[in-house]
């Protein structure tokens, strides 16, 4: 892992989510006990401190600063090692809140030994595209027995997502019970997914799959589908006919590549020339508003300051101007990897003018989508929705301002809703049939 994510990538589990997290587990045990417990992330193996459930723990850290000093129960040792490579196997239960890193902050070299390690003992090719917590619960189902128990703090987005669908597969293959049980409060403040806990029992073969909603009380409510509702999860669709969501253009850094109306004055940057206009958020817009003209463009973003001129520096003739600003950036461009892998670091790839604007995050029933008459480019969360037919886009909007998303994705942020493109691609075949 890449050092300056490994020391950020771990928040701590309060101590009341420990405990309910220990009874969740102990529940699925005619004995409420333990003989060998592993926690591989451990940090400072809080979840070692409930000693009177287990005989044994045993957490695997790779933080030295996370471990030194601690005072552990007698029946507890953590060993500072990469839990990847670390040796132990045949526990009765692996328990814990494993790191969160995203696959783009991985060090590529270690996570393709990672994923052939993993690959060599299971036969299974887990994605490149997922996130490490992916990594550790496919590790937590390798290094128990053939009756252990998972117990693991995770994001809720696993039970849907298709970077971790080889992981619910190789579950599925096995028969094993899963009981997902997500939070309905915020148990970790600067931490913008939902949590859960993921009850994994390898003694029982019945390929049954539960959802439940829990709170800090331990109260339970379950609910039979991963949205929370009766409908199913939207699937995963790639784009087909003459119209589709794309995701919005990321460029690089937004503070380098988009603009506020005051920082193009200042570099003297023509419109069109040097600069167009593009969107980054919906926020700022009323939810009545369908269009995004000139009008409505200059009200809501240029006057609002925010960032809403997209550089032109896709094009490799670009002016004296221009020229100039992007010598002002210095080396800030060297800390955004999307402008390090480029032979121009300046020099990205164009995207269409797209006919409707969608926010890929949204509360309540839908997101917001505008009609975007003015051609703004979507940079960064929202989306572009593509078409090859005049006609469509106001038809479709029309259509978008009514569908209930809220029905059928998973949640992503407690009242925070997303929807990812593909899932926005199957909306628009269903709309457009």
């Amino acid at each position: 892992m890449k050092n300056e994510h490994l020391r950020n990538c771990q928040v701590e589990t309060p101590h009341e989510i420990v405990d309910l997290v220990w009874r969740l587990a102990c529940a699925k045990r005619a004995n409420g006990r333990f003989t060998s417990v592993i926690d591989f992330g451990a940090g400072d193996a809080r979840f070692a401190k409930n000693s009177s459930v287990y005989d044994e723990y045993t957490g695997v850290e790779m933080d030295k600063t996370k471990v030194a000093g601690l005072r552990l129960p007698d029946k507890a040792k953590v060993v500072v090692a990469d839990a990847m490579v670390w040796k132990g196997a045949g526990f009765d239960l692996c328990i814990g809140n494993p790191p969160y890193i995203r696959h783009h902050h991985l060090d590529p070299e270690w996570r393709a030994k990672v994923l052939h390690q993993i690959a060599l003992e299971s036969g299974v090719k887990l994605k490149q595209s997922g996130n490490v917590f992916v990594l550790f619960l496919m590790l937590a189902l390798l290094r128990t027995h053939k009756n252990g128990l998972v117990v693991q703090v995770i994001p809720f987005e696993w039970v849907s997502r298709p970077s971790a669908s080889p992981l619910r597969d190789y579950i599925d293959h096995n028969k094993w019970d899963v009981t997902v049980y997500r939070f309905n409060t915020d148990i970790f403040p600067r931490v913008l997914t939902t949590a859960s806990v993921t009850v994994i029992d390898k003694s029982s073969h019945n390929s049954k799959w539960s959802f439940a909603e829990i709170g800090k009380d331990g109260q339970i409510k379950e609910f039979e589908q991963p949205s929370g509702h009766a409908t199913e999860v939207l699937s995963y669709e790639n784009r087909q006919g003459s119209l589709f969501g794309l995701r919005g253009l990321s460029p690089g850094g937004q503070d380098i590549f988009v603009l506020t109306e005051e920082e193009r004055l200042q570099f003297s940057l023509k419109k069109r020339r040097d600069v167009v206009p593009c969107v980054t958020s919906l926020r700022a817009v009323p939810s009545d508003l369908r269009r995004l003209d000139a009008d409505a463009f200059n009200r809501y973003f240029v006057t609002a300051s925010k960032r809403c001129w997209l550089i032109r520096s896709d094009l490799e003739k670009i002016s004296s101007e221009l020229r100039f600003y992007l010598d002002s950036v210095g080396d800030r461009w060297k800390q955004y990897s999307t402008c390090t892998v480029r032979k121009i670091w300046w020099l990205y790839r164009p995207h269409p003018k797209p006919a409707l604007l969608m926010a890929s995050g949204f509360v309540g029933k839908t997101p917001k989508s505008l009609v975007n008459t003015i051609g703004a480019i979507a940079v960064g969360s929202v989306y572009g929705i593509v078409s090859t037919e005049k006609k469509l886009p106001q038809q479709v909007a029309e259509k978008l301002r009514v569908f209930d998303f809220e029905q059928c994705v998973v949640s992503h942020s407690n009242n925070l809703k997303k929807v990812e493109v593909r899932q926005l691609n199957t909306v628009l075949a269903q709309l457009n049939s």
